[in-house]
């Protein structure tokens, strides 16, 4: 599975800074208003962070039928872990990762597999450590600077405004990792229940493979069987997020509506549509952050800096090259 890859890649982000409170921060209970904007302005002031993230996703995939029985459904899971520690005010990144597959099929051994990475962010170049030991090392055409600014890709940034423009409920108080925080409960909204339809519909083309099978989703069934659930918790001595946890879920017939004509290489629709095994879905997935502001010396390995430099236009020529 190389969707690690791209959630290593991500983590990278920017801005430089130090974060200061004022006395008038200090000393009362904050209202989930009041919290929005007190998040957004430490992060905006935020020079370095550590984080922990996880995600499980799990799928049961029923026969059809008569067959539609607990013992002939197949299980998959996939999980990722990551740990990262990125320097905003030096430009500076690094992750490490891993994935775990497990396929259990009716009648079958289970089936795992696990994939590592590590990811450094240099500026503007990027070093790709796979699981042989290798290597590869991407140089973006753009400056740091155009990387980095304007709170470019940063993460904690990025979480403050969308809790910034989600409703909350304030849950209570809990301690996360040691630190006071508040606990806020973010308000599902029409915008989360269609991203989540994309994430299903995904799935669905992934299952069928797209585009040789063109799947379809029963939109009412999906909507009765949807749920999500987001908190997120804010320290209150920073104002910064210590922890976010989400879970969502749903069921979804799809139905096979088209396939891809060999001869033509167009999609054709099917005179009647071919319908699958209900799938069931759950997500979860979990995010600490901490040491704020603290000093982090990020240093690249002298194996990764051996690597061949590759840029858009090497990778451009080499496709190329390939197809002719």
């Amino acid at each position: 599975m190389n969707k690690i890859l791209l959630v290593l890649v991500l983590i990278a982000v920017a801005v430089s800074g130090c974060m200061e409170r004022s006395p008038s921060e200090t000393g009362a209970e904050k209202s989930a208003e009041e919290l929005k904007a007190l998040e957004i302005r430490s992060a905006e002031n935020l020079s370095s962070y550590s984080l922990k993230s996880s995600m499980v996703q799990t799928m049961k995939l029923n026969a059809v039928g008569i067959n539609a029985t607990p013992e002939n459904a197949t299980t998959i899971m996939e999980s990722a872990e990551t740990i990262a520690s990125v320097n905003l005010s030096s430009f500076k990144a690094t992750a490490t990762g891993s994935t775990k597959t497990t396929v259990q099929m009716p009648g079958q051994a289970e089936n795992t597999s696990t994939t590592h990475a590590a990811v450094y962010q240099i500026g503007n170049s990027t070093y790709v450590k796979n699981d042989a030991g290798n290597w590869t090392h991407l140089v973006d055409p753009r400056s740091a600077e155009a990387i980095w600014g304007q709170y470019n890709n940063n993460q904690i940034k990025a979480l403050a405004e969308e809790i910034n423009k989600s409703q909350l409920e304030k849950v209570g108080s809990e301690s996360v990792e040691g630190t006071d925080a508040y606990k806020l409960k973010i308000i599902t909204s029409s915008a989360d229940l269609e991203g989540l339809y994309n994430t299903a519909f995904g799935i669905a083309a992934q299952l069928t493979q797209y585009p040789m099978l063109m799947p379809s989703i029963n939109r009412t069934e999906f909507n009765k069987t949807s749920a999500i659930e987001k908190y997120v918790w804010i320290s209150k001595e920073t104002y910064l997020p210590v922890k976010y946890q989400s879970s969502s879920s749903f069921n979804m017939t799809p139905e096979l509506i088209a396939g891809m004509d060999p001869t033509t290489g167009q999609m054709k629709m099917f005179n009647q549509s071919v319908r699958l095994g209900e799938i069931s879905v759950s997500i979860e997935t979990s995010d600490l952050y901490y040491d704020f502001n603290k000093q982090l010396d990020i240093a690249l390995p002298s194996e990764a800096s051996q690597a061949v430099p590759i840029r858009p236009t090497q990778v451009q020529a080499n496709s190329t090259s390939v197809v002719a």
